[in-house]
């Protein structure tokens, strides 16, 4: 199952004001109960960017972290909006934060344990470097791992071969750090 965490932002912005941190965790159990009907096990958020720090928010939450097997998060910002017009677009020019409501991974990370964080990163991230990426998972609590992936940008585009076999090996260290419980 899919999600435009840009398409949600979006559709909970309105003049009325943006998202609330703790609106997050409440809309994650929605998906995360649909995406998990008929399944054989908990499902995994895999969150990419914007969708990775909205992944990290909501697992912070006890009713999320005991429906989801972990997170994988690929390329993760400290800095996350609660906002999106589109005027916000011209990041990807100015490759800064758009003038909009955030909230700090780095501050909110510590709350996720017991859940695996699983964090998969670029060594040329444009927008989030691997220093940003590594001061967060510093905050938080086991079980933790970082895999920094030699590709040129944000997206893995010149090493996707790479990125799907860490993907792969993040998603299966997630299973066993789960079953190792604490």
């Amino acid at each position: 199952m899919g999600f435009d965490a840009r398409a949600y932002l979006e559709g909970f912005t309105s003049r009325s004001g943006p998202l609330r941190p703790e609106d997050v965790p409440r809309d994650y159990a929605a998906l995360v109960d649909y995406a998990g009907r008929g399944g054989r096990g908990r499902p995994l958020l895999v969150g990419v960017s914007e969708g990775a720090g909205l992944s990290v928010l909501a697992s912070t939450a006890p009713e999320v972290q005991a429906r989801i097997a972990g997170v994988v998060a690929l390329g993760l910002p400290d800095k996350n909006e609660l906002a999106w017009r589109l005027r916000d677009s011209v990041i990807y020019f100015t490759k800064k934060i758009p003038n909009e409501p955030t909230f700090s991974s780095r501050e909110v990370v510590e709350r996720m344990a017991p859940v695996p964080l699983a964090a998969l990163h670029s060594a040329h991230d444009e927008f989030v470097p691997v220093s940003e990426t590594q001061a967060i998972l510093a905050h938080a609590r086991a079980p933790k791992r970082l895999w920094v992936i030699e590709a040129a940008n944000h997206r893995f585009s010149d090493n996707r071969p790479e990125l799907w076999r860490r993907l792969k090996e993040a998603i299966e260290w997630i299973g066993s750090a789960r079953d190792a419980g604490p």
